[in-house]
């Protein structure tokens, strides 16, 4: 008798199960975080970089956000120097897209909504402990002002320069690598390469080519700032060969080759506030005495101009050295009414420029004036203890700019 029972019993196929939903991927900082809608009847689109800005602006700044970018520059946690400016950048596009918009930070972050919680933790880790990957960056973060300003220092003028300085750069570039590093003693060898140009520059100036040589030398000078990214010039070989043809370059008279008075004035001035290697310091003492008043009264109100741009954008050294810059010529141009507004403006943070500023007017029998200056600069800074020292000298009737004295 057949049986059912004995055949082979038939598999049962595995039952399948749904399946699993993808996990989300965590977003990154440019990733789109919140929409805002504006008064204008626009909607602002904002990334997490901006959310992760602005919870941490409320909660350390009083939702001020310029204030926060301040607190980055001296925060122990905050990473690297570059890293720090990126956010900074950040920081300072995302204030001007606010202001413009005539938005806050707490209207950031009440659009949020659930997002706020969930990104704390994220925002402090980001923002404050850890240094900013290329990966990460944002539009903002990818030029920073320090990059923007030494760029149009070195070579944003050159287009309104008589001749341009761009193929003889090109060409002096050309005597020299662009990867790798000079080594100290390879640095006589770029030295001797540079100074070629400076004979070539003079050479010109002979046959009455003031243009061409002024060409020449403006593209050398910007070649060697670049150069000495990847040079050691200990020996100081470059840096001397910087100063012979920085003096040729000055003493081409302006009328000469044709350029504008505020291209050439501007150039200039910009370039002596973003070079950084100590290569024009005291170069240029006396340069501003000899100018036309029209002449100085264009870079005085350029430098203010520029420390201010500076000031705004965050660049307090080279807002410093701006301010430096602007008393050298009000010195030299002996506008005593500016003495000391000027010294409560620089304060004590440099003891030098104040003393120049107080042996001018001694010089000129302005005691009272030089008076004035100390007790104008004499604020709490680095050097307060030096300048009241100089100050009871002056006193005391004892006055000697030499700080050894």
């Amino acid at each position: 008798m057949f049986s059912f029972s004995r055949l082979p019993a038939k598999a049962s196929k595995p039952i399948k199960k749904p399946p699993r939903a993808g996990k989300k991927p965590t977003p990154i900082g440019t990733d789109h975080a919140v929409s805002l809608p504006t008064p204008q009847g626009e909607t602002l689109q904002l990334s997490y970089w901006d959310l992760w800005f602005a919870l941490l602006a409320a909660r350390d700044s009083a939702g001020d956000l310029l204030r926060l970018a301040q607190q980055l520059a001296g925060d122990k946690l905050s990473c690297w120097r570059d890293s720090t400016e990126r956010k900074q950048s950040h920081l300072l596009d995302l204030h001007r897209r606010l202001t413009s918009a005539g938005m806050t930070v707490d209207q950031i972050i009440a659009a949020a909504g659930d997002l706020v919680r969930a990104e704390k933790r994220r925002a402090e880790k980001f923002v404050l402990k850890d240094a900013l990957r290329e990966r990460d960056r944002s539009p903002a973060m990818r030029e920073t002002a320090r990059e923007r300003g030494q760029k149009a220092a070195l070579r944003g003028a050159w287009p309104q320069f008589p001749v341009s300085p761009e193929p003889f750069a090109d060409e002096i570039w050309s005597k020299f690598k662009r990867a790798g590093f000079y080594s100290e003693n390879a640095s006589f060898g770029v030295a001797r390469k540079l100074d070629r140009f400076v004979d070539r520059a003079v050479k010109i100036l002979k046959k009455g080519q003031y243009a061409e040589a002024q060409a020449l030398l403006r593209g050398w000078l910007t070649v060697i700032m670049e150069l000495i990214e990847m040079a050691d010039d200990s020996f100081g070989c470059i840096g001397d060969a910087f100063g012979v043809g920085f003096e040729v370059y000055l003493d081409i008279p302006l009328a000469e080759t044709g350029i504008k008075e505020s291209v050439f004035f501007a150039d200039l001035l910009d370039f002596l506030i973003w070079e950084d290697y100590g290569f024009t310091w005291k170069r240029t003492h006396g340069y501003f005495r000899q100018l036309p008043p029209e002449q100085a009264d264009f870079c005085i109100g350029h430098l203010r101009q520029r420390i201010g741009e500076l000031s705004s954008s965050l660049m307090d050294y080279q807002s410093d050295k701006a301010l430096t810059l602007l008393g050298q010529v009000i010195v030299e141009r002996d506008r005593f009414d500016q003495f000391e507004d000027l010294a409560r403006e620089m304060g004590s943070r440099h003891w030098e420029r104040i003393v120049q500023l107080v042996d001018r007017a001694m010089k000129k029998r302005k005691r009272n004036l030089a008076c004035q200056v100390f007790e104008a600069a004499l604020t709490p800074g680095p050097h307060s203890d030096f300048l009241q020292k100089k100050y009871d000298q002056l006193k005391a009737g004892k006055w000697d700019p030499d700080p050894r004295k």
